[in-house]
């Protein structure tokens, strides 16, 4: 909870709501009011979901009830530095494309302390995915196509994939500003690649525990 909420702090850009999904039965919504009640009337709002709700149908939830305009899917558990707004708006509001996100980003592997760039080679091109807790999108592409709401993984990548055949444009922005991070129990992950794998298919930039440092 306070990753989340200290995420959502940090960005640069003013104009900005939260909404949050829990999808676990065991966790505590009182919790989260409490924390939300810190800001503005509706600024934050938490809704709460069955368990057995998949990741599709919890995005469909969220983003029906937001403003039209843009949308920024942030995962609970990842590094998003001040300017990531700041840079995916206005990727979209320069006319780079519809869909904005990180092809190639950064990755930390706590385990290790070791700050590394996966999928280099991808950035400030269109591609045909990027990093699922990096979509930003208007939410008139999400009117046309919204998320998959029965697949049990692949749920951004399942969108991003039927946004590409229908002709919708995927622009990968710089690797900065964010950080995909890899925690030591790698079981409490969506994505169970070892984290020995993980690290043969990337780069390192430097050993460190202050990552935030070398990404902004």
């Amino acid at each position: 909870m306070d990753n989340l909420f200290d995420n959502y702090d940090r960005q640069l850009w003013k104009d900005k709501r939260m909404i949050i999904v829990l999808n676990n039965d065991k966790m505590d919504i009182e919790a989260y009011r409490q924390r939300a009640s810190q800001y503005p009337d509706n600024e934050v709002r938490i809704f709460k979901l069955p368990q057995r709700y998949k990741l599709g149908k919890c995005l469909n939830y969220a983003i029906k009830l937001a403003d039209d305009g843009i949308i920024a899917k942030f995962d609970d558990d990842d590094y998003y530095g001040p300017k990531y707004l700041k840079e995916a708006a206005r990727a979209i509001k320069n006319g780079k494309g519809p869909i904005v996100g990180k092809h190639t980003a950064f990755l930390y592997f706590e385990a290790k302390r070791a700050l590394m760039v996966f999928r280099s080679g991808g950035e400030r091109r269109y591609r045909r995915s990027v990093k699922g807790g990096t979509l930003v999108f208007r939410k008139s592409v999400w009117n046309r196509v919204p998320f998959p709401e029965f697949k049990q993984s692949g749920t951004d990548s399942g969108w991003l994939g039927r946004c590409f055949r229908r002709g919708i444009r995927i622009y990968s922005m710089s690797k900065r500003h964010y950080v995909c991070i890899r925690r030591a129990n790698n079981n409490s992950h969506t994505q169970k690649k070892s984290t020995r794998l993980y690290m043969s298919q990337c780069r390192l930039v430097r050993k460190t525990k202050y990552y935030s440092r070398y990404v902004n």
